[in-house]
């Protein structure tokens, strides 16, 4: 049985360099999914904290003046959200306690399935009453 030198690579060959390359790059695959996935969640939460606290600044344009508790909820289309706005003086056990006509402002927005990212804004506010004219 005789030989020949051909120059270049027999089709065994190549398909066991593709194989290898295959192999090799094949977590790297998997670890670019996972990498663009938690983008897409930490965008998504993100996102959801900005639609929080602009429906704060919406919901305190729709809180009465002077007062003590408010309480505002809304549903949004696009993208499908809850959102709930609640204006209260602080809890008792807070540090912020000790001072007087301290409140906090906290505004929530959850998207409609469980699995979906939460987000929120919270803001102290010290709000003196208004002496009486």
């Amino acid at each position: 049985m005789r030989f020949k030198n051909n120059a270049g690579f027999s089709i065994i060959e190549a398909m066991m360099a593709i194989t290898i390359i295959g192999m090799v790059l094949a977590p790297v695959f998997v670890l670019e999914t996972n990498v663009f996935e938690a983008v897409a969640r930490l965008a998504q939460s993100f996102h959801r904290i900005i639609l929080s606290k602009q429906f704060m600044f919406t919901a305190f344009k729709e809180q009465p003046v002077g007062s003590k508790e408010f309480k505002f909820e809304r549903t949004q289309e696009n993208p499908i959200a809850t959102m709930q706005y609640t204006f209260a003086p602080v809890n008792k056990k807070s540090s912020l306690a000790q001072l007087n006509e301290m409140y906090r402002k906290q505004a929530i927005t959850s998207g409609a399935d469980k699995t979906s990212p939460e987000g929120m804004a919270v803001q102290f506010v010290y709000q003196p009453e208004r002496p009486q004219s």
